[in-house]
């Protein structure tokens, strides 16, 4: 079989939403198909170096048209030449996957798809919630759902959302996980907390997803000032330099911005995550820290409350609102001492909605429904 796999994520290199149709075109690949994969990105991210080596892979480049409204815009707004949709059609795949960084940003190449007999799946990886398509934007999401073979969401939160979006219910669909960058069996020593407990918030600065400016709102209060609790940021992003900023405006001396740390590394020296997301999918970084015994603090959007048992594995914040994160942290302190024991908890029950190979998981359901529907 010959299964293109491509992505709407034009304005960005490589991201965690990226990682579950890779590692599902690796199986691919591994099992006898024809991959292709259509990106724009250059150079392309060390991610695909396995794929490349395989004789069976073939790229197709989306390619920037030159032109002076290209070179003012940012990448996501640029336009593309056609040929490259040629390509596709000539190299000719039994079936395509788009990955979606949201949940419309790939209907246009579904309708483009649909008009050249192409069958297709879809993967949304996260939804705007403060974003509610028109009428007309809502009609043409419900036919690129409808029309396609099966469509995979990474939170049940994400699906029904989209449903209330179109006002339809996507029967052709389900949830799928994203694969983690840990051990599935990582065992760490939890960090006993000497003078101070620390905390991390781990992901890329950008404000307007990640909502770093709440949590230092939080933390500009005295009483957390005077607490002994650090807060370590990890990630790089554009917001770096504005997070800095406030950390000085603030005299914060409880927030620290760190270099890379690989994810191991961060959860053997934190204690918990926070995580005060405006909104998200499922975010890799709450999987990844239970699977190494540390719970969440993280915001009530998407597929968080789907992670674990509020004030059990973990504690939910009611939104991306300072006083709502600053809730679920008190919540957390006031039973710091238990710290060590909410973190196996978050293990053992988030290994019971997360499988070990989530994207095994997608390749056989890919296989499975393509059979249903006549096409292998």
């Amino acid at each position: 079989m010959k299964i293109l796999f491509t992505t709407s994520n034009d304005h960005v290199s490589f991201g965690g939403s990226e990682e579950l149709w890779v590692q599902t075109a690796k199986y691919f690949l591994e099992n006898g198909h024809e991959v292709a994969v259509c990106v724009s990105w250059y150079p392309l991210p060390k991610q695909l170096d396995y794929l490349q080596r395989d004789k069976k892979f073939t790229l197709i480049k989306k390619e920037i048209k030159p032109s002076v409204f290209n070179k003012l815009v940012p990448t996501k707004f640029k336009r593309y030449y056609e040929p490259y949709k040629n390509r596709i059609i000539k190299w000719s795949p039994n079936i395509a996957l788009i990955s979606q960084g949201c949940n419309e940003d790939g209907i246009g190449l579904m309708s483009y798809f649909q008009k050249n007999n192409i069958p297709y799946f879809s993967i949304s990886q996260c939804v705007l919630e403060y974003i509610w398509p028109d009428i007309k934007k809502a009609k043409l999401m419900e036919d690129a759902f409808k029309k396609a073979v099966f469509n995979f969401f990474v939170s049940q939160a994400n699906k029904e959302t989209t449903e209330l979006m179109i006002a339809e219910k996507i029967e052709n669909s389900s949830v799928v996980r994203n694969p983690f960058n840990v051990p599935y069996d990582t065992t760490l020593n939890f960090p006993k907390s000497q003078k101070t407990y620390s905390i991390a918030c781990v992901g890329r600065y950008h404000f307007v997803t990640k909502g770093q400016d709440v949590l230092i709102k939080v933390l500009c209060q005295q009483k957390w000032k005077e607490r002994n609790l650090i807060v370590n940021f990890y990630g790089s992003g554009i917001h770096k330099q504005n997070l800095e900023k406030l950390i000085n405006l603030f005299t914060l001396k409880n927030a620290i911005v760190n270099e890379f740390t690989p994810t191991v590394n961060i959860w053997e020296t934190n204690q918990a995550l926070i995580l005060p997301s405006r909104f998200e999918g499922l975010p890799l970084v709450l999987v990844e820290a239970m699977l190494c015994g540390r719970f969440g603090i993280v915001t009530n959007v998407s597929g968080n409350s789907e992670a674990f048992i509020d004030n059990e594995t973990g504690f939910l914040a009611e939104g991306a609102n300072a006083i709502y994160v600053d809730d679920a942290l008190e919540r957390a302190w006031s039973r710091r001492d238990e710290w060590e024991e909410i973190g196996n908890k978050a293990k053992q029950y988030i290994k019971s909605i997360v499988p070990e190979f989530p994207e095994k998981e997608l390749y056989n359901s890919i296989l499975m429904h393509s059979k249903k529907a006549g096409l292998i």
